[in-house]
């Protein structure tokens, strides 16, 4: 009878991991645009395309490139191989590349129009005023591109009146970027959004470990709060009955090796006090290339762990997560916004909501690390599976 229960319990896990990853895929886009909008260019000129981010971070190189591919596939801009470059978070590369090398009769990247605090509040507050006085009035920037949650934060504002595309948020409605899902708050703001995106995962998480104790490391601000989910993570403590216990370690204003100490610091605080770890990918301290060595202390604890970075960091110890199978799906999607408002739609009348297509990955060495028996119906499920985890790197 013990033997039945298990194998029904487990096929219920799968199939409520097939519900919620839709047979392999859990997600699906929408608010997509009808049709692809022609390429124009702006009485007889091309438009000019700035970009703002609060700092260098993966996720936005990796959005960027493949908004610049969506853009080429729309016929905005020719064909052109953006290189691997060795700071593959440094969007300042990318950009400097296609303003060298993109051709275009259609948009100009603009080589002095481009903006990165490096997650320092008091160059944030000179650049938010350089880039508000570029685009306030008869601006000389047609569009600009806000990336990531201090860019939204910055840009979506009636200080100015330049189409603004806001990508690769962790929340943009939470955070205060846009009003709602269904309406940005602002006739010239646009921002992608997946209201539910952190709600899901973390309710696939709780379903597959089934953990009492849930840990998290944030940044003891409003942005910081954002960046680690705690919104989300407490309305499923709510809803599912589990305990979440904080750790406060700096992620702004500090070096990245600061950054990085207070992530050992507070994972070896939270190791022995849970089952189970949310290692949110906006911090500094947790940046993927650490990450075998900062989760040692999960693997003595036997602490499941779990991350919405997504495959990079399950292949360097995570536990699961999900991955988004198809980025170049949003790249097009974006840049057919962009298209849009080039050919006068108003960002504001543009839906906002576009779910990325993703899928189950995990890996099999942690757990047999931290001990945890993973079903079989998961692991056929699961769309890349890991068997190694590598070396760590230092800051």
């Amino acid at each position: 009878m013990v033997s039945i229960f298990r194998r029904m319990r487990w096929f219920f896990l799968l199939l409520l991991a097939l519900l919620l990853v839709g047979g392999r895929v859990i997600l699906v886009q929408r608010d997509t645009p009808d049709r692809a909008y022609e390429p124009v260019r702006n009485q007889g000129r091309a438009w000019r395309i700035a970009y703002y981010e609060g700092g260098s971070f993966y996720e936005y190189t990796n959005h960027l490139r493949v908004v610049t591919s969506g853009l080429i596939e729309l016929g905005w801009i020719e064909p052109l191989a953006i290189p691997e470059f060795d700071d593959s978070d440094d969007a300042r590369l990318i950009w400097d590349f296609l303003v060298e090398h993109s051709q275009s009769d259609y948009l100009e990247f603009v080589a002095d129009a481009f903006w990165s605090s490096e997650w320092d509040d008091d160059l944030r507050a000179v650049n938010r005023s350089a880039a508000l006085q570029r685009l306030a009035g008869d601006s000389d920037i047609d569009l600009v591109i806000a990336m990531g949650t201090w860019a939204g934060l910055d840009l979506a504002t009636n200080a100015h009146s330049v189409p603004t595309v806001v990508m690769s948020t962790s929340n943009a409605i939470d955070s205060g970027i846009i009003k709602s899902a269904a309406d940005s708050g602002l006739d010239h703001v646009h921002a992608k959004c997946d209201p539910t995106r952190y709600l899901r995962q973390i309710r696939l998480f709780h379903d597959i470990v089934k953990f009492d104790t849930v840990g998290a490391i944030y940044d003891n601000s409003p942005d910081g709060r954002t960046y680690a989910n705690l919104d989300e993570l407490e309305q499923i403590a709510q809803e599912r009955k589990f305990e979440i216990i904080l750790c406060k370690a700096p992620s702004t204003n500090v070096t990245e090796e600061e950054a990085h100490l207070g992530a050992i610091r507070c994972l070896a605080e939270l190791a022995p006090r849970i089952d189970a770890m949310w290692l949110s990918g906006g911090h500094a301290g947790i940046k993927i290339e650490y990450l075998p060595e900062l989760l040692e202390p999960l693997f003595t604890y036997q602490v499941a762990t779990w991350s919405p970075v997504g495959a990079e960091a399950v292949k360097r110890g995570v536990l699961i997560s999900i991955a988004r199978k198809d980025l170049q799906g949003l790249g097009l999607w974006t840049a057919n916004v962009i298209g849009e408002i080039l050919n006068g739609a108003k960002p504001r009348d543009l839906g906002q909501v576009y779910e990325v297509p993703s899928v189950i990955v995990l890996n099999r060495e942690t757990a047999r690390r931290i001990g945890f028996d993973l079903p079989d119906g998961i692991v056929k499920a699961a769309d890349q599976v890991f068997d190694t985890i590598p070396a760590g790197q230092e800051p």
